[in-house]
């Protein structure tokens, strides 16, 4: 008798256990709540990053999470649902939440690594081109590398003198303007003068 009741509290506390553990179906399952998280979290991450005001962020950001709740076969009132029973289960919700941690982190240094690979490779580029350009500049110049430079510093001469000039010839007419411009004025108050002389009474 005793070995029977023994047996049959056995049996109940294991099936307790297995149903403690388990999730009802009317709600998101585990593995299917991390995954979802996960990408919800990253969109989250995006839309913030990007600096958006609250509009874009309601217009884009609605888009996004109603494609995350599709991709994991789900909808926003079954999400809503599922993380009010997930937080009247802590310790479900603490596993699943310890997986999204870790997974977030694998993926955070995964880019990490690829963008520190990236800006040594194009640090690198940077080095070679630069090396490239200095021995460029400090190998003789060929015969017909100088005579092209002297050729190159005629025709600079050449420009700095016609602009020289066309200055020149600007500054002169500008003089010659102004001449005639004050000419005209003294000629003018000369005038004036006359007529005020002309104007006074004989007495």
């Amino acid at each position: 008798m005793y070995k029977y009741l023994t047996l049959f509290f056995s049996v109940t506390l294991f099936l307790c256990g297995c149903k403690s553990d388990s999730v009802p179906s009317k709600f998101i399952q585990p593995k299917q709540m991390t995954g979802l998280l996960i990408q919800i979290h990253l969109i989250d991450g995006s839309l913030y990053n990007g600096l958006q005001g609250g509009d874009s962020l309601y217009k884009y950001g609605m888009g996004k999470y109603l494609a995350a709740f599709k991709k994991f076969n789900t909808d926003s009132a079954q999400f809503r649902k599922s993380m009010q029973y997930y937080a009247s289960e802590p310790d479900k919700l603490f596993k699943i939440y310890d997986s999204v941690e870790v997974r977030i982190k694998t993926m955070s240094d995964s880019v990490n690594l690829a963008q520190n690979k990236q800006r040594m490779a194009n640090q690198k580029a940077d080095s070679l081109k630069a090396d490239s350009v200095r021995k460029a500049m400090l190998r003789p110049k060929t015969a017909a590398q100088k005579a092209d430079s002297v050729k190159q510093a005629k025709i600079r001469e050449s420009v700095m003198a016609r602009k020289a000039d066309s200055l020149k010839n600007d500054l002169a007419k500008q003089a010659k303007i102004r001449r005639a411009m004050n000419s005209k004025i003294d000629s003018a108050k000369k005038l004036k003068h006359r007529k005020k002389l002309n104007a006074v009474p004989i007495k």
